[in-house]
C-alpha cells in the first residue's frame, strides 16, 4: 500500500491485521509505522497505571486494555493503556468509547503525544480523561472533562514522587499513585 494514499479506518484494520509483527497507526487518513518495542521503564510505567485501574474500576462495568485501538476521526492510535466500557465485542479491533487514555512518552512519540493527539482524543464524546506519562520524572499531564463536560486547554501537570492524580469520570473515579507508578524506574 502507498504510504501517501489516503485510506479508511476499516481499511487500515485489516492492513494491521495483516502486518501483526509490525506496528502501525492511521493519522488523518494516512499510515504512519510507529516504533516496536520500547524500553522496559516504558512498559513498567504503562503496566502500573493499567493495573492501578483495574483494581479501583468495576470490571463488570469497564475494562483495561494495553495498546488498544481507538477510533479518533479520520486516525486509528494504540494507546498505551484505555478504559473502555466492558460491554465491547470481544473481538472487536477498536474502541470508539474509551472513557481513559493514557500515553507513556518516549523520545520518538512525544511531539505527537502533546501535538495532533490531544486534539484527536479530547473531540471523542466518550473520553473523561487523556492523561500523558513522563518516562523520565514522576509526572503526569492530565485532561480532565470537568462539570460542564468540556476539557482545559492544557493539560494540568501532577509532578510529586508523593502525589497522587484524583481521575474522575461518568461513572468512576480512580487515584493514580504516582509513588506507586515510579517506584524504581526514576
Amino acid at each position: 500500500m502507498n504510504a501517501f494514499t489516503k485510506i479508511d479506518r476499516a481499511s487500515f484494520l485489516r492492513f494491521a491485521a495483516e502486518h501483526p509483527d509490525q506496528r502501525y497507526e492511521l493519522e488523518k487518513g494516512r499510515i504512519v509505522q510507529q516504533m516496536t518495542g520500547g524500553t522496559r521503564r516504558h512498559g513498567i510505567i504503562a503496566r502500573r497505571i493499567a493495573q492501578q485501574l483495574e483494581e479501583q474500576l468495576d470490571l463488570s462495568v469497564w475494562s483495561v486494555a494495553t495498546e488498544r485501538g481507538v477510533g479518533a476521526g479520520e486516525s486509528e492510535r494504540y494507546p498505551d493503556v484505555v478504559v473502555e466500557p466492558a460491554d465491547e465485542p470481544l473481538d472487536s479491533l477498536e474502541t470508539g468509547r474509551p472513557a481513559i487514555i493514557v500515553e507513556v512518552l518516549s523520545p520518538s512519540t512525544t511531539a505527537t503525544d502533546l501535538n495532533p493527539k490531544p486534539a484527536e482524543y479530547l473531540a471523542l464524546a466518550s473520553l473523561d480523561a487523556y492523561i500523558v506519562a513522563s518516562q523520565d520524572e514522576p509526572a503526569l499531564l492530565v485532561w480532565m472533562r470537568d462539570n460542564d463536560g468540556r476539557f482545559p486547554e492544557t493539560g494540568v501537570e501532577v509532578a510529586s514522587a508523593g502525589g497522587t492524580v484524583g481521575v474522575r469520570g461518568r461513572g468512576f473515579v480512580v487515584t493514580l499513585d504516582l509513588a506507586e507508578i515510579y517506584r524504581g524506574v526514576v
